[in-house]
């Protein structure tokens, strides 16, 4: 049998593991630092603002928050 986690599940594994705190701190930080470094790849390419990644397990998981680069920017899909 095959389970297939994504990032927030992944890190909802990990928040849930028998791992020591300092451990699973040291786990999700570098899921943080690598999808943050996506973020602002794509964000570069589009022109527009990423912020830094956050975890909030049970509630929003792993999120980026991306914004216009400039007031009046238009969003595109």
């Amino acid at each position: 049998m095959t389970k297939i986690l994504n990032v927030n599940d992944l890190c909802d594994a990990i928040a849930a593991s028998t791992l020591d705190d300092d451990t699973q701190r040291v786990l999700i930080d570098a899921l943080k630092t690598s999808v943050a470094h996506v973020a602002k790849v794509l964000a570069d390419h589009y022109g527009i603002i990423s912020e830094h990644a956050e975890y909030e397990g049970g509630f929003g998981g792993l999120c980026v928050n991306f914004r216009p680069a400039y007031e009046g920017q238009e969003c595109r899909r």
